[in-house]
């Protein structure tokens, strides 16, 4: 039985919640201003499964990174394919220089490396940052262990990952027929006071370019025993340029 079910949360009663997270972090009366919703509408796209931009060196895209709660700006970062094989690696800095946490994949979009949660996750078995299938009703399940950094001790992860739909993603830098992604996580978070971490992802990943244009994460833990009594960082990566 998997994580969710022993929760007795569904995947979409859980991907609901995501819009509440938002709201209730901010206390009353205060002044801060959450980010506005990001700009999409739906169409028709096409039926039959489309191909993925393959990755190729040299290959870079740049986001902003934004807090949703109080709309700032986080950090700028450029993430460029720095190896092919045998992962395929992404070099990930700031404009100031900083090295970020490399992302690595086994094959485009099969994840082993993933740096954009709060700390640095290593998979044992590699998990699909969207499905390989990229059909609108397409999704995939996998259970398996990582790890953070040196440490050797395995933490287990459960990760559902499902096409939902296509839209028209509205941006700074132009507009992006996107596939919407929406992936569902359970962990055991390194962090041993957490009886249970649930986390949410949104995806808005562009054939064309190989990559996502827009990728949204929050998530919430249970400490005392009942559930959502934490919330973990809810941010927003926005596309500015890619090459």
């Amino acid at each position: 039985m998997f994580y969710f079910q022993t929760l007795g949360v569904s995947v979409m009663d859980a991907l609901r919640r995501k819009t509440v997270l938002s709201l209730l972090a901010l206390p009353a009366g205060c002044g801060l201003q959450p980010l506005a919703p990001l700009q999409t509408r739906a169409f028709v796209g096409p039926a039959s499964p489309v191909q993925m931009r393959p990755p190729a060196l040299g290959q870079s895209w740049t986001y902003r990174k934004l807090n949703i709660y109080n709309g700032e700006v986080v950090a700028i970062e450029r993430e460029v394919v720095a190896s092919l094989s045998p992962r395929i690696i992404l070099e990930r800095s700031t404009p100031a220089g900083m090295e970020l946490a490399q992302e690595h994949h086994l094959q485009w979009g099969l994840l082993l490396r993933e740096p954009h949660w709060d700390m640095t996750q290593n998979y044992v078995d590699a998990v699909p940052l969207w499905p390989q299938d990229l059909r609108v009703g397409a999704s995939s399940q996998i259970r398996t262990d990582y790890r953070v950094g040196d440490f050797s001790y395995p933490f287990w992860i459960n990760v559902h990952t499902e096409v939902k739909a296509w839209e028209k993603v509205i941006l700074p830098l132009g507009e992006f027929n996107a596939l919407r992604i929406e992936r569902l996580i359970g962990l055991k978070h390194q962090d041993f006071s957490r009886k249970s971490t649930i986390r949410w992802e949104h995806l808005w990943l562009v054939p064309e370019i190989g990559r996502w244009v827009v990728r949204q994460l929050s998530g919430e833990y249970t400490t005392s025993g009942r559930r959502g009594d934490g919330r973990e960082d809810h941010f927003r990566w926005e596309l500015t340029a890619f090459s």
